[in-house]
This record gives C-alpha cells, sequence and structure tokens, in this order.
C-alpha cells in the first residue's frame, strides 16, 4: 500500500482533473469523467516515485493499492514555466502523476497549484 497523498500532491492531483487539457491531439474528456475521477482522490494514495531522482512523479494507488497500466489511455496536460505536468489515466483510473523538469533542476515536490497553467 501506498503512502497518504501530501496536501500539494492532492492539489494539483485535483487541478489536474479538474482544469488540464488533454494531451496533443487526444480527444475532450466529458465532465462525468473528470467528476468520477475527483470522487477518487480521497481514497488515492502515493505509489512509487519515480527513479529519476530529479522529480516529484508518483504512482497512483487505488483503495486496493493498485496501479492500473496500459489499456485505453488518457493523458491530461498543464506547464508550469520549469516544468511540465502530466496526468495519466489509464482504464478509467489514475494511474500516473508526472513532473517533467524543462532543465536540470531537481525538485522535490510538485509546484504550488497557482504557478501553474494550461
Amino acid at each position: 500500500m501506498g503512502r497518504p497523498l501530501t496536501e500539494r500532491e492532492r492539489d494539483v492531483l485535483t487541478f489536474m482533473i479538474e482544469r488540464a487539457v488533454p494531451f496533443a491531439d487526444d480527444r475532450p474528456v466529458p465532465a462525468g469523467s473528470r467528476e468520477r475521477w475527483r470522487q477518487s482522490v480521497p481514497s488515492t494514495t502515493a505509489g512509487r516515485g519515480c527513479a529519476c531522482g530529479a522529480c516529484p512523479s508518483i504512482d497512483l494507488e487505488d483503495q486496493h493499492g493498485q496501479t492500473p497500466d496500459g489499456g485505453d489511455r488518457i493523458v491530461l496536460s498543464a506547464h508550469h514555466p520549469k516544468a511540465s505536468l502530466l496526468l495519466f489515466i489509464d482504464e478509467d483510473r489514475l494511474s500516473y502523476l508526472e513532473l517533467a523538469p524543462h532543465g536540470d533542476e531537481v525538485w522535490d515536490h510538485f509546484p504550488p497549484v497557482a504557478e501553474l497553467s494550461l
């Protein structure tokens, strides 16, 4: 089982669910899907972190400690001046929250929601 999400992780995850846009040319996301994902946030935990050592990216685990992988995938994106953020949703379940730095800066935490844009 994973650990509880930090307040910042939960805020960024909620922002991504509610506001982030489909990546590249992905199809639009129905409002009902966003609401369903938002309702799953309280039972979502942080699983394994990224092994790169330069970002706070995390697997997202459901109430059973499982992270979906593959299948029908939706990717939502948002931006920070120094990084890109991606939320992966596999088989209609939250699976991975990624921060991809644009440079060599090491990130210990996700940025505040106030610094994110679409």
